[in-house]
């Protein structure tokens, strides 16, 4: 009885439709595919006509090379492997197209020690995958040299590809015209493409939707038009060679530009008036450039800027705008920023700005990192920009100092209003001990957090938190009786330790002896629950 059963669910297994069975194969890991055949002989039949192909073998030696005696050693392997997983792939792929399917998705990522040697075997998968009616095609060719797999001419015949995917290669114009009739992606990564070829693939795929360029090499201009569905467009620079961009595609949702050189270069991107999202990092531009720039977008709704320098004045005035990241962008000294309807709001690792006019009534992320030694005007500075916001989400301060100079009686008298409410404050300081109770006056006469962080590390030696923790249990109350607005300490009711985040992790853990907790842990976030008596603050303000 019991064979019964187990015939029986064999059989079941061994029924079920192909596309089920492919269905199942493609949620599997290529080894996990292989594996299939023994549950039936049908199913290794399957496998064989499993129309996703994914072919890996970037070789650990190629990370390896930076000890030339160790790679020679290892080159004769490196060609054995090589010829075997070249002999693998080709008698796959052969074995698949004699059953006539068409083929969805072909990815090959392969090391080569010489392209001129295995061109032919690398025409000939694109060939057969071509003739498959192959959907989608990811292609990356890595090499010891500077040299690049030119790509045959009958890849622009490939009528049913939707997405393409390349790497390492190199994109000649085709004699013929380019047949890409079904494209919607193209991603190119260390492509060399002229600007003739890039213009010609971007104006006849008149699907295409999304465009990514990352690394490329062979044009000082990237010029895109006549896309009349294109929404993406990703342009990731990291040599001198680009010289400017100009787009111009109405159609265009989302642009993201990013130069790994800071260099000035020459932006156009007037013609993409219903852009909905920019991201500009690494590039060198002045005021009135950017200010033109974002003023052409009137259903912009999310601007990234990050790392863009000579970038001093930012002015941003707009009522769709939702979410708005300033990181990086070391020169910004004003910022005036009108944008009623913001979603959320991150300025991070900036300087202080030195004047700034806020309204964005949402959320803030604040981090800031000093340049100098940080006195009672940089306390202000970051008391009067963070006050003007009703929620304060995240504020986190990075201060490496010689000297922490920080006057009460100065800040009482330029700064008279009340410290700000702050959700979470996180500190890391690296400075002498004898500046720690500077730096905490200074900082919580700025703000009052309800939850605060302390990153220790192995430069400040345990130090800060551990005196934190110590200048908290034991504060003194009767500092400034005759005054008619205190310090910090009359308005905190209690403090208690709330656990600590081991350095690369995450969740909280919950301790009840801090030192034990420092003597054991190199890099740590100690988090403490403060709990303030704002009224009072208010009020005595």
């Amino acid at each position: 009885m019991g064979d019964t059963v187990e015939d029986n669910e064999i059989d079941r297994i061994s029924e079920l439709p192909p596309f089920i069975v492919h269905q199942i194969m493609s949620h599997l890991l290529v080894k996990e595919v292989a594996q299939t055949s023994i549950l039936s002989k049908r199913w290794q039949y399957l496998q064989r006509s499993f129309p996703i192909f994914d072919f890996d073998e970037a070789y650990r030696y190629f990370m390896e090379i930076s000890c030339p005696i160790f790679f020679r050693s290892k080159r004769g392997r490196l060609r054995i492997n090589i010829r075997r997983f070249i002999e693998y792939v080709d008698a796959s792929l052969l074995r698949f197209c004699e059953l006539k399917f068409s083929m969805q998705k072909l990815r090959i990522l392969i090391s080569l020690l010489d392209i001129k040697e295995s061109s032919c075997v690398l025409d000939k998968w694109i060939g057969l995958a071509t003739e498959n009616g192959v959907k989608e095609l990811d292609f990356d060719v890595r090499t010891l040299t500077d040299s690049a797999y030119t790509l045959p001419g009958i890849i622009f015949s490939a009528k049913l590809l939707t997405t393409l995917k390349l790497a390492g290669c190199k994109l000649e114009q085709p004699s013929d015209t380019i047949r890409f009739l079904s494209l919607k992606s193209l991603t190119l990564n260390y492509v060399c493409i002229s600007e003739v070829m890039l213009q010609k693939i971007t104006s006849e795929c008149v699907l295409l939707e999304e465009l990514s360029m990352s690394n490329c090499w062979g044009a000082k201009c990237v010029h895109v038009f006549e896309a009349y569905k294109l929404k993406i467009i990703s342009i990731s620079v990291s040599s001198n060679e680009l010289e400017s961009i100009k787009i111009v595609v109405p159609s265009l949702q989302e642009l993201l530009l990013k130069s790994s050189i800071p260099q000035r270069r020459q932006i156009d991107v007037d013609g993409c008036t219903n852009m909905n999202k920019l991201e500009l990092e690494g590039f060198t531009i002045i005021d009135q450039e950017f200010h033109h720039l974002i003023s052409k977008f009137s259903a912009l709704e999310n601007l990234k800027i990050v790392w863009c320098q000579s970038l001093e004045s930012l002015v941003i005035s707009s009522d769709r705008l939702k979410n708005l990241s300033i990181v990086t962008c070391f020169d910004l000294k004003a910022i005036t920023i009108d944008t009623p309807n913001l979603v959320s709001f991150v300025y991070e690792s900036n300087p202080v700005p030195i004047s700034s006019t806020m309204k964005a009534l949402c959320p803030w992320k604040v981090d800031f990192k000093n340049k100098d030694d940080p006195d009672t005007q940089w306390y202000r500075n970051i008391k009067e920009f963070i006050g003007v916001s009703n929620h304060i989400e995240d504020l986190t301060l990075h201060v490496t100092s010689e000297r922490v100079s920080f006057n009460l009686d100065e800040f009482r008298i330029s700064s008279p209003s009340a410290p700000c409410e702050v959700a979470n404050l996180c500190l890391e300081i690296n400075a002498p001990t004898s500046d720690y109770a500077a730096f905490l006056d200074g900082i919580l006469n700025v703000c009052h957090p309800r939850t605060l962080s302390v990153l220790k590390t192995q430069e400040n030696h345990n130090n800060f938190a551990e005196w934190l923790h110590e200048k908290m249990m034991n504060r003194d109350v009767n500092c400034c009786n005759s005054r008619k607005v205190k310090c910090w300490r009359h308005y905190l009711k209690d403090f208690k330790i709330g656990g600590f985040v081991p350095g690369g992790r995450q969740k909280c853990v919950h301790i009840d002896n801090l030192i034990d907790v420092l003597t054991q842990m190199p890099m740590v976030t100690f988090r403490f629950h403060l709990d303030w008596c704002f009224t009072a603050a208010v009020e005595n303000s």
